[in-house]
């Protein structure tokens, strides 16, 4: 947790002395910033796929929905970042159009899900 704090800071530090100077210099060090903190938190996600996947193979119908289950993690952490980037320099609009789609996206993936649940509670009142 300490490296996670130690890049962040140094990452907001540097941004600030470089805004005033150079604001392009400022996001894209942002960015990158971004990038070096969920590409060292992505070993602890590892360890997340790692037990969903052990969870999903104890159960063979359990394999699609831990996929489902781990697309839509990807999804929202990915969405969270770029949506905290875009704000971060000022594009509320952006942001907030990028959490949209994703939403919508999300909703596409669980579809499917919803109609087998639907089907099962069908099944179960006839």
């Amino acid at each position: 947790m300490l490296k996670f704090i130690g890049i962040s800071l140094c990452v907001l530090f540097l941004s600030l002395v470089l805004k005033d100077v150079n604001r392009q210099i400022a996001v894209i060090l942002s960015v990158i910033g971004s990038a070096i903190l969920f590409m060292t938190a992505a070993g602890e996600l590892s360890s997340v796929v790692k037990t969903v996947t052990d969870f999903s193979q104890a159960s063979s119908s359990a394999v699609e929905y831990s996929k489902l289950m781990l697309k839509i993690l990807a999804i929202t952490l990915i969405t969270q970042i770029v949506c905290d980037i875009c704000r971060d320099n000022g594009e509320n609009a952006l942001a907030s159009m990028t959490s949209t789609v994703a939403k919508i996206l999300i909703i596409s993936l669980v579809l499917p899900l919803f109609q087998t649940v639907i089907n099962i509670v069908g099944g179960l009142i006839k």
